[in-house]
């Protein structure tokens, strides 16, 4: 809050980042919640609301911004406060401008680690996941999977499948909750003709709050934070020749945490992983299919070689 100090401090630091200062909380937050960034330099005592009770305010804008807090060397119990609540760092009064920019560097290059090593980490998971759905011919265990690496990867609270019933409308195929959501407790059921809507026009969708929340018939016992949800399509040649898309489901992730929202990377794995599993679907339908017809087959043999001989007629049926 101190003029001279905060300038000083932009002047250092704005050849190097885009930023942005202010002379209180307030209006810091207010600014974040247009354009999060990704570190915050943050005076503890500020006139207002005070920088010890900004912190869960900005993390729970972003959980990966980065709070250095800045401090009296007197008032060391104000940093382990600030610590307690994830603050990243701290700095005390009085500070040279070198070390601030150090550590705004170290904290910022943490950062990139942190979310490089993220993508490997996804991408490793991805591949593993998709192997899996590639080798199976069980609707089930595609089914089991997409859930379940939607719930682990993306941190998903709720995971709902839905597919097609070949008549143009869609059911719920499987609902899902994470382990942390107690089992008595209500987690909804997604509105299909608003979402099915929602993909036509405009494709894959990443809602947050209100707007996420309008997507449900059947609201969850907790507020809605943040809503994806991903096409399942499949390729197929029409009868006017070359080839068309058609919706055969949808996979929607829910999240009932308010500090965790979805992102258009995670977006991107879902919709990857619906790619995969619109294919391993399709190919699970066939099987089933070409299973029915051996069936079928084997039924109409049977029937036909009971029918020579009045004596074995039905033999069979009543032998199964």
């Amino acid at each position: 809050d101190e003029d001279t100090i905060r300038r000083t401090l932009a002047i250092a630091l704005e050849g190097r980042y885009r930023l942005a200062d202010f002379p209180d909380a307030e209006s810091a937050v207010a600014a974040a919640r247009i354009d999060p960034p990704d570190l915050v330099l943050l005076d503890i005592g500020l006139p207002g609301m005070s920088g010890i009770e900004a912190i869960p305010v900005f993390k729970t804008m972003a959980p990966g911004i980065l709070i250095i807090v800045i401090t009296a060397y007197e008032d060391v119990q104000s940093v382990v406060s600030a610590m307690k609540r994830g603050a990243y760092d701290y700095i005390l009064k009085p500070f040279k401008v070198e070390e601030i920019i150090h550590i705004v560097q170290r904290g910022l290059e943490k950062r990139r680690l942190a979310a490089e090593n993220l993508r490997l980490r996804e991408a490793l998971s991805l591949y593993k996941v998709s192997e899996a759905i590639a080798a199976s011919l069980s609707m089930d265990e595609v089914i089991a999977t997409i859930t379940d690496s939607s719930l682990h990867e993306l941190r998903a609270d709720v995971v709902s499948t839905w597919l097609d019933d070949g008549e143009g409308s869609f059911f719920e195929r499987s609902n899902n909750r994470s382990s942390q959501l107690p089992s008595g407790e209500s987690i909804g059921h997604f509105m299909p003709d608003a979402v099915v809507a929602r993909l036509e026009q405009g494709g894959p969708i990443v809602e947050h709050e209100a707007r996420a929340a309008e997507l449900f018939a059947e609201l969850p016992s907790r507020p809605v934070s943040s809503v994806a949800v991903v096409p399942m399509k499949t390729t197929r040649g029409s009868p006017q020749g070359g080839m068309r898309e058609r919706l055969i489901g949808w996979v929607g992730v829910v999240s009932l945490t308010s500090s965790r929202r979805f992102d258009e990377g995670q977006r991107k794995l879902l919709s990857i992983l619906a790619s995969r599993a619109a294919a391993a679907i399709e190919n699970a339908r066939l099987y089933e299919d070409l299973q029915a017809t051996f069936k079928q087959t084997i039924k109409s043999l049977a029937r036909t070689i009971d029918k020579m001989d009045r004596y074995t007629a039905g033999h069979s049926a009543r032998v199964a």
